[in-house]
């Protein structure tokens, strides 16, 4: 067998997120579900949190990753942000990647949902969840 990446979910967030937010599917911009592409393990999660613009601000927040597959079935990820994003951005223009360990069974048939949350005032961050998955 062997091991692959797939852009599982991302998010543009447009105005302040004070409540859970449904992510979008892949690399679309519908919210949706997450199927992996083989039945499996999620050995790894990265999330990518990217400033849009000079104004971009995101103090704090989560991401909760659901499947009936998981144990446990809900996963909640807590994320430092970042301040106002001035020129230049931060770390230098790159993003902010925070890397989970999962080690989590997937199934084809079973879908994974994400919902995301910010703090602090948040105006035009970029989230990207990146999912590591043997087969």
């Amino acid at each position: 067998m062997g091991a692959y990446t797939d852009v599982m979910f991302n998010y543009l967030q447009t105005a302040a997120a004070t409540s859970l937010t449904q992510m979008f599917n892949g690399v679309g911009t519908t919210a949706g579900n997450y199927n992996a592409l083989y039945d499996g393990t999620l050995v790894a999660i990265d999330l990518f949190i990217v400033p849009q613009a000079a104004t971009s601000l995101c103090q704090s927040g989560r991401v909760e990753i659901t499947s009936s597959s998981f144990t446990p079935n809900k996963i909640v990820l807590w994320f430092s942000g970042f301040g106002l994003a001035t020129a230049p951005q931060l770390y230098g223009g790159n993003q902010a990647r925070l890397t989970y360990a999962m080690n989590q069974p997937v199934k084809t048939a079973v879908p994974i949902v994400a919902f995301h949350l910010s703090y602090s005032s948040p105006v035009t961050p970029n989230f990207l969840i990146q999912g590591y998955f043997t087969t």
